[in-house]
């Protein structure tokens, strides 16, 4: 809870000190407006739904009851003589007080069973709150439509039968039913409102109470923020003391224990203060040591360095040797490489001369493959066509061998008619002069039927001759179709063969491309060779002549020392000057 209070900003303290007591004020107005709401809601439940719906049916089953017990004496005075009516119209009036009664007595047990289905919601209402006599609800309205249909069989209006002395005598005993159905609803609804304001109170109480403690703890948590700020802002105070008498030894929190407020922000700051005082001081302290350390080993590295200096020019000379060698060999390389670069050339022009001929190879090698696919087709058309030769050969011979069938029959009818021929010429013989003309025609039959023989036997000859050379035919062409089928098969063989030759074709020309591909970049690493030759003999000259800039500047570096020296001694004095001021502090 500290840590929690102390990582508040002073406006959030503040706000944590006033907002609760207000929050807990309108909490409570809020918790007493809805209690009030809830009560008036529960109060128009009881008196606006509950028991307005039951009394409301209650009342209708009375009226309707009423209403029911007029109809019927009505109807009796008027059936009995009692009532003077027009005769005319006393049907029509008998008709309509039956009628009135028959609708108002099914209107009681309705608006009676609407009271009991709203009722039942309610069992406090329904089976636990007793009438005087000691019934409940649930009981008064089962006695009532045991007591109404008893009432109904005492007399018969429709059929003027029974006792309507004590029809209507009972009326008020079964009508008691529903008076005491009204008194149970309202009191009820008298124990329901007095056990809902109760309740209320106790709701008021038990909230008032609640408030109360809420309040004591609210007030306790401010006293107790109050006193952590109080406490927080005088210990701050005093560090900022103790840091202004330059004590830089004190001691601060952790972080994590420091608040987020704004006096939290303050001990940080604080301590950042003190902490980089610290390092500066203790820094400066160890650097005034250092720099007086220095400067007598300035003094000391300047002689050496002085001496050293020497040591580098003569160095440098043999250097300087060196970089005019180097300027040769550099020179050589140069030349070599300009022979390579020569040797690539050559190659580079031998490889586009091999992916020339492998070009013209692979376009010889698809051109081959179209024409051999041009051959594979036409011999499949050619083979397409000599099989449809073969059907219609096949064809012919059918038509052919049902000629020689007809041919056959022809012969038939001819013998067969050369024999009725011949019994009428000897039936013309027999018959004498009157036959003679009968033996004229008989003869003619019979030359007709010898023609039509010799024409049949021609036709049979033809077709025979036709049956034998479509055999032979169909002989030929089943070789032919061997033929074509091997030439197929030789086809195939052959593209096959093309095709294998075409890819180790495009083969041999990806490896060419693949080959130029890296002459060129052979050609490009060589010529990446030849500029760096160049800039390296460009380097070693620049290098031959540094050598001689190097010596002058030596020169002047020996010079820079007996500078550095005398520095080194003021440097010394300015070392113990700082250490005096640093004393100051407390560290």
């Amino acid at each position: 809870m500290k840590k929690f209070i102390n990582n508040l900003s002073m406006r959030a303290k503040i706000m944590l000190i006033s907002t609760p007591l207000t929050l807990a004020l309108i909490v409570s107005v809020i918790i007493m407006a809805v209690t009030v709401e809830t009560t008036l809601t529960n109060t128009k439940n009881i008196y606006n739904d509950k028991l307005y719906n039951i009394n409301n049916a209650l009342v209708s089953a009375d009226r309707d009851f009423y209403q029911a017990l007029s109809a019927a004496t009505m109807h009796y005075d008027m059936v009995n003589g009692f009532a003077t009516i027009p005769e005319e119209a006393r049907d029509e009036i008998l008709a309509g007080q039956l009628a009135d009664f028959v609708k108002n007595k099914d209107q009681v047990l309705t608006n009676l069973d609407k009271a009991v289905q709203a009722a039942s919601t309610e069992a406090s209402l329904y089976r636990e709150t007793k009438s005087e006599s000691g019934d409940t609800f649930e009981g008064l309205a089962t006695q009532f439509k045991t007591s109404y249909n008893a009432w109904l069989k005492l007399y018969d209006v429709e059929k003027h039968t029974g006792d309507f002395a004590k029809y209507c005598e009972d009326f008020n005993s079964v009508r008691d039913y529903l008076d005491e159905m009204e008194g149970i609803t309202d009191a009820w609804a008298v124990a329901a409102s007095e056990k809902l304001v109760g309740g209320i109170q106790a709701q008021i109480v038990t909230i008032s109470v609640i408030f109360i403690v809420v309040i004591l703890i609210l007030f306790s948590f401010e006293v107790y923020a109050i006193r952590l700020i109080r406490v927080s802002m005088q210990d701050t105070k005093n560090k900022l003391d103790s840091l202004a008498s330059g004590d830089l030894t004190i001691n601060f929190p952790a972080d994590n224990e420091i608040g987020k407020d704004e006096v939290g922000q303050m001990v940080k700051s604080a301590k950042l203060l003190s902490n980089k005082l610290r390092e500066v001081m203790t820094t400066s302290n160890d650097m005034a040591i250092k720099l007086s350390e220095s400067g007598t080993e300035l003094a000391s590295s300047a002689n050496q360095a002085s001496q050293a200096s020497e040591q580098v020019t003569s160095a440098v000379g043999e250097i300087a040797k060196g970089a005019v060698s180097q300027a040769d060999n550099v020179r050589n390389a140069s030349n070599n490489t300009e022979n390579i670069g020569t040797n690539i050339e050559t190659i580079v022009g031998n490889v586009k001369e091999m992916d020339s001929v492998a070009g013209e190879m692979k376009s010889a090698c698809d051109n081959a493959m179209d024409s051999l696919g041009k051959l594979i087709r036409q011999s499949e058309d050619v083979s397409s066509s000599v099989k449809e030769i073969g059907d219609t050969i096949n064809s012919t011979n059918e038509s052919a061998k049902k000629i020689s069938e007809f041919t056959q029959a022809i012969m038939d009818i001819s013998a067969q008619t050369n024999l009725l021929s011949l019994n009428a010429s000897i039936e013309a013989a027999r018959a004498g002069d009157a036959g003679r003309g009968f033996a004229v025609v008989a003869d003619e039959i019979r030359q007709l039927a010898d023609q039509s023989k010799e024409s049949a036997d021609k036709i049979k000859g033809i077709v025979d001759q036709l049956l034998a050379d479509s055999a032979s035919s169909v002989t030929v062409l089943e070789k032919l179709n061997e033929s074509f089928g091997m030439q197929a098969e030789q086809l195939e063989s052959t593209k096959a063969t093309m095709e294998v030759m075409n890819g180790n074709v495009a083969s041999v020309r990806d490896t060419s491309v693949s080959i130029s591909n890296r002459v060129s970049s052979l050609d490009d690493a060589k010529n990446e060779l030849t500029s760096i030759v160049s800039d390296l003999s460009a380097i070693s000259e620049e290098n031959a002549a540094s050598t001689q800039e190097t010596n002058a500047s030596m020169e002047e570096l020996n010079s820079t020392f007996t500078i550095i020296t005398d520095s080194a001694a003021k440097l010394q004095v300015l070392a113990r000057d700082m250490t005096d001021t640093i004393s100051y502090f407390k560290v």
